[in-house]
């Protein structure tokens, strides 16, 4: 039987059908339990780059491994940030940077060189930092886990105005002592510019002029931190809905490769607990 939940879910794609999208999957709102019992944990690499940077090509190539490796279970968010994101000129002009960007480098990387990435930003013997070489065990150990939370998001985008809304609803599974925060990040794939590099097993040298960048953070829906989704933290069987909107109006940006990466973390430790990717449109 249909409940309310998705009763007014119906109505509302009726009604706007002409210009906006729902995005499954579609959720129960009878109870914390989700409708789909095969939720998995969902681990996000950030991987951290720039054009200019030589070595970053190969360090790619291990992360798109390790991503087809794990499919829907491993998210990948490609960071252009610091020195190696600069300008070159003649081809090296195009700004990946965004100020989200730079807000994390700052706060994690602390200079520190690219290639390197964060695993659900989880801190390993003091650092968040992880050379490309770590990132494959630590993916494994994280996805062997159970999910602490399953995230389920209802996403409207109107066409017309390139404006997005994400209803987003998070079950938990276990408790969460801390503050949990709540993001959702842009990120566009599927364009082809130039690159630096020094590995001729993964394209040419020193520069690859048809390189196909993908994943780049493009930024942020609710800023740099997201907002807060509990200030008191979580118990297992606990609910809790927000609303996240924003408009992607950057003509720039291919919206057709474009996608949103929703996350939540734990806002002392900054790890991040669940996560999940749709397309924005």
């Amino acid at each position: 039987m249909k409940n309310l939940f998705n009763i007014c879910l119906i109505l509302v794609v009726v009604i706007f059908a002409a210009c906006d999208v729902i995005e499954p999957p579609y959720t129960d709102g009878d109870g914390p339990t989700p409708i789909d019992d095969t939720v998995v944990r969902k681990v996000i690499l950030e991987e951290y780059t720039g054009h200019l940077c030589i070595n970053c090509p190969t360090a790619a190539v291990k992360a798109h491994e390790l991503k087809a490796l794990y499919g829907d279970k491993m998210i990948l968010m490609t960071i252009h940030a610091g020195y190696y994101a600069g300008f070159s000129s003649p081809n090296y002009m195009t700004d990946y940077t965004t100020s989200v960007g730079d807000d994390l480098d700052n706060f994690f990387m602390a200079s520190a060189a690219v290639p390197c990435g964060l695993v659900n930003r989880k801190e390993y013997s003091g650092s968040y930092i992880l050379q490309s070489s770590s990132w494959g065990s630590k993916i494994a150990e994280l996805l062997a886990t159970n999910p602490d939370a399953d995230i389920n998001i209802i996403r409207t985008f109107n066409s017309g105005t390139s404006t997005v809304e994400l209803n987003t609803r998070v079950d938990f599974f276990s408790e969460i002592s801390n503050p949990i925060m709540i993001s959702a990040y842009l990120t566009e794939d599927s364009i082809i510019d130039y690159q630096k590099n020094n590995n001729p097993a993964v394209g040419t040298t020193p520069d690859i002029v048809n390189y196909n960048h993908m994943h780049i953070l493009r930024g942020s829906l609710n800023g740099t931190w997201g907002d807060t989704l509990s200030a008191t933290g979580a118990m297992p069987g606990n609910q809790m809905t927000t609303t996240i909107s924003g408009a992607v109006t950057n003509s720039a940006w291919d919206k057709e490769h474009m996608h949103v990466v929703v996350f939540i973390y734990d806002a002392v430790t900054f790890e991040m607990i669940q996560a999940e990717e749709i397309k924005l449109k």
